[in-house]
């Protein structure tokens, strides 16, 4: 598995994040290939990105956000769960999640993502790989090139 980003991050091993993060927060889980260029591209556009999670064995990003964002995020490409359940992928099976926390050396201290911010690239970043591979299009009644 390739952890690809076109920014520099600092690695930590272990199930608890590097730096202390509020205990009234809330997690955003999304997969690799959604993920990854969504907060790279978070990172382009200057927002400030939080630690972040892989789960290296379910291919899944958790991204710590505000609390008040579970009761208002209904995204088909995420869930957002609360803290109480935060740490894990939760994909399901016998295995447990084993991963890595990332953080940008820059962070300045942000404790967690924008979850508003984080919703909107994502939606982005879904649209677009949808359209770079294919996806009908109902105008044309055919498959995009």
């Amino acid at each position: 598995m390739t952890l690809r980003s076109r920014y520099l991050w600092q690695i930590a091993l272990g199930e608890q994040p590097p730096a202390p993060l509020p205990s009234d927060l809330a997690s955003v889980r999304v997969g690799l290939a959604l993920g990854l260029p969504t907060i790279d591209a978070l990172v382009e556009d200057g927002t400030d990105v939080g630690s972040v999670k892989y789960c290296l064995d379910h291919h899944q990003l958790v991204v710590p956000v505000e609390a008040d964002t579970v009761h208002r995020w209904k995204a088909p490409h995420s869930n957002c769960v609360p803290a109480a359940r935060s740490w894990s992928c939760d994909a399901g099976g016998y295995r447990g999640c084993s991963g890595l926390w990332v953080t940008r050396p820059t962070t300045n201290g942000t404790a967690v993502t924008p979850a508003g911010a984080l919703h909107d690239a994502l939606s982005l970043t879904r649209a677009r790989l949808r359209t770079a591979s294919g996806s009908y299009s109902a105008h044309q009644g055919t498959r995009c090139a």
